[in-house]
């Protein structure tokens, strides 16, 4: 959920929540706003915006779902009317926090056509999950698969916490698991990885963990997805100099490239303490 924002910023977001609509739908394709009534939110150029919830005019219903089963049952109504994607906008995110039973549902049965957790979610409502058999397959790994697939550039490399690498593998990305992901560890993966660069952290680690793990990050990576009860995914935007996680630096050994940000001390003891509290051991911290 984001903060409160003032007219100008609002202005500014329907802009972007129409810009990523168009960019992840087809031309003519039938999009379901939470729009809390607000047309600028529906207005998508060569596409059928309507509000959600609606009444049986189209219009805007004027209330919340009372309950996720409710919320379910709207949005499966909004798809026998027509309706192929659902959009979230950033001041509707907390929907997937309130109606949890929704966002479970969201998460198994409809697929992520776009995300951005400063502007919108846009689910898509027509190429769901079969049932039976595949239902199993589509679980975490598979979500998060598929979030890879729509959010990151060929030749991506993705270094994932929590998750099998087979899982999440794709034909133009490489993805290696951190099981042991002691910090100067870490900093020479990252080093060592070219072309644009993620990391991917598993949610269900230790209580409180996660947030202050991202917080020790923040200094050199950028927040590009966050899937409730899922995954959260960073972009490298910059490598973390040497310090004293690895020991002291020599010749050469500063972190490349004129946007690589410092990772100082402070921000290590904090990453070495969240990744051990997630579970993993700083026995490669010698490694060479």
């Amino acid at each position: 959920m984001i903060a409160r924002i003032g007219p100008e910023e609002y202005e500014e977001l329907c802009r972007r929540v129409g810009a990523v609509l168009a960019d992840a739908t087809p031309p003519e394709a039938t999009i379901a706003v939470v729009s809390k009534g607000d047309p600028r939110l529906i207005e998508v150029e060569g596409r059928d915006g309507r509000h959600f919830p609606s009444d049986a005019e189209g219009k805007y219903a004027g209330y919340y779902p009372r309950t996720s089963e409710e919320a379910i049952a709207q949005i499966e109504a909004a798809r026998g009317a027509g309706v192929e994607y659902l959009c979230l906008p950033a001041t509707a995110l907390w929907w997937l926090d309130h109606y949890q039973g929704l966002a479970a549902w969201l998460g198994a049965h409809c697929r992520v056509a776009a995300e951005d957790p400063e502007t919108c979610i846009v689910y898509d409502l027509v190429q769901v999950p079969s049932q039976g058999a595949d239902e199993e397959r589509f679980g975490a790994a598979a979500q998060v698969t598929a979030l890879l697939d729509s959010l990151l550039p060929p030749g991506a490399t993705v270094y994932a916490i929590g998750l099998a690498a087979e899982a999440l593998a794709g034909p133009e990305r490489t993805v290696a698991v951190i099981e042991a992901p002691a910090v100067a560890g870490l900093r020479r993966r990252l080093e060592a990885a070219g072309g644009p660069t993620f990391f991917l952290l598993a949610h269900g680690g230790a209580p409180g963990a996660e947030a202050e793990l991202e917080q020790a990050l923040a200094g050199w990576t950028r927040k590009v997805a966050q899937r409730r009860n899922l995954c959260d995914i960073f972009q490298v935007t910059g490598r973390p100099e040497r310090s004293r996680l690895g020991g002291s630096p020599g010749n050469g050994d500063s972190a490349p490239g004129p946007t690589s940000q410092a990772l100082g001390d402070e921000a290590a003891d904090k990453l070495t303490n969240r990744l051990e509290r997630l579970g993993f051991s700083e026995r490669d911290a010698d490694a060479p």
